[in-house]
């Protein structure tokens, strides 16, 4: 006989009253039974949900570590260090449209730029700078003339190094932009 649970409560109800009548022991069984069976039914039910709740609370907590962690390529102080000119990409725009563009990969290892952990930098001609690094920006100042110039760190990690520069003249009604992006190699 199946427990009367799984049956809609009116149906239910009008069976057990009409098991009642008949057999009145057989609708006292079939109480106790159902009640057994959807007591039963009931911890497994509560047993089951804590369990996934348990599971799904671990997750969370694994899925939110993990993904806060800090990416080791991202490295505020990965600027130190001797950086050798790997290649650079010149764009020269006039009133918006490219007018001139080369670039070039560098066959040696003879033009570098060493950034100190004191904040000056040397290049292989002997020209010395102060830097700043401000978010992802670079500024170098050139320390004979004093003038900065803001660079836009674009990539680095332990291998690589990309900045980009941008530069806006005006010459007589035409509007001259001239842009560098410059990759070096550890």
């Amino acid at each position: 006989m199946l427990p009367l649970g799984i049956l809609s409560s009116k149906k239910a109800v009008i069976l057990r009253i009409a098991l009642a009548y008949k057999y009145p022991f057989l609708g006292i069984v079939s109480h106790f039974m159902n009640l057994f069976f959807y007591t039963k039914f009931k911890t497994y039910l509560n047993r089951m949900i804590m369990k996934n709740f348990t599971l799904l609370l671990l997750l969370i907590a694994t899925v939110t570590i993990t993904g806060c962690k800090k990416d080791k390529d991202e490295d505020a102080g990965g600027i130190v260090g001797k950086w050798y000119l790997h290649s650079y990409i010149n764009i020269v725009y006039t009133n918006g449209k490219v007018t001139d563009q080369n670039s070039q990969t560098a066959s040696d290892r003879s033009n570098y730029i060493e950034f100190k952990s004191n904040g000056t930098a040397a290049d292989n001609e002997g020209d010395q700078f102060s830097y700043k690094i401000n978010g992802t920006q670079l500024i170098l100042k050139d320390l004979e003339d004093g003038e900065d110039e803001l660079y836009e760190i674009r990539k680095i990690n332990n291998s690589e190094l990309v900045i980009f520069n941008e530069l806006v003249q005006q010459a007589g009604s035409d509007q001259i932009k001239y842009t560098t992006e410059t990759t070096f190699k550890k």
